[in-house]
């Protein structure tokens, strides 16, 4: 009796080990399918930013702005850079830090403050009316080109003026910040602006010296003109009448090539 009751007890404890036995091996390979399957699936993610003012749909992937948001944030952020006016410069201003970059943050806090304070003195407005847009995925910046008109009191200054400007982003996967934000030249606006400056210096002193060289020409007498000698008397030249003989004897001597003798009357 007490014989069958233990080697029903021990069979139960077999059994029991056995299912835990298969539900641990079970556990490991979902654990083992799992892992592989964590290590082969692309673990880029995508977040999806709104600029402040959406007209196009866009993606952001990984630390990469599609161009489609890089046009669309881009122009909202040159637009509130280059279009200002007195009432309107500080406000713009501060609403354009809050995206710049923390290592720029001071440049261009400083660079804005200098702008509001001269735009006001001179009772100055600027409108940027953009013609071109130009974007560089690689770089993630984008330039636009257009004209610039400005206004001094209600008073338009003539000839508008061609602009550029350059704006980079930064995106860290969370955000997007303001790397970078000036005017640029419109033949190569992506160039450093070290570049931009010495391409500006050179051309400048290529127009002096062009300048110099036509003021130094300008400046040299005219060489006299040189007559070419002629064997024909000049216009206007009247020569005296040749001598006529009046005496027969001389008139037939002078048609014979002798010399006369005897001098002629008159």
């Amino acid at each position: 009796m007490l014989l069958s009751k233990l080697m029903a007890d021990v069979e139960a404890r077999g059994g029991v080990t056995r299912a835990f036995q298969m539900i641990l091996g079970a556990s490991l390979l979902t654990n083992v399918f799992m892992a592989g399957a964590f290590f082969t699936m692309d673990r880029t993610v995508r977040t999806i930013l709104s600029p402040p003012e959406i007209s196009k749909s866009f993606w952001v992937d990984g630390r990469t702005l599609s161009p489609e948001y890089l046009e669309q944030m881009g122009s909202w952020v040159i637009q509130q850079y280059a279009t200002v006016t007195p009432s309107s410069i500080d406000y713009q201003s501060n609403l354009l830090l809050k995206y710049v970059h923390p290592s720029l943050y001071g440049d261009l806090a400083i660079r804005f403050k200098i702008g509001s304070n001269r735009l006001k003195a001179d009772n100055m407005s600027k409108i940027f009316m953009p013609r071109e847009v130009r974007i560089s995925e690689k770089g993630q910046s984008l330039v636009l080109i257009g004209a610039q008109s400005t206004w001094i009191a209600d008073k338009r200054v003539p000839n508008d003026e061609m602009k550029a400007y350059l704006v980079t982003f930064d995106y860290d996967g969370s955000r997007t910040f303001i790397k970078e934000l000036r005017e640029t030249s419109p033949l190569k606006p992506f160039d450093p602006p070290v570049t931009q400056a010495n391409a500006e210096v050179e051309a400048a002193m290529q127009q002096e010296a062009a300048a110099q060289a036509a003021a130094a020409q300008a400046s040299q007498p005219a060489a006299p003109a040189t007559l070419a000698p002629s064997s024909a008397p000049a216009v206007g030249t009247v020569l005296p009448p040749a001598p006529q003989a009046s005496n027969p004897a001389a008139k037939e001597a002078l048609q014979s090539g002798v010399t006369p003798t005897t001098p002629n009357s008159r």
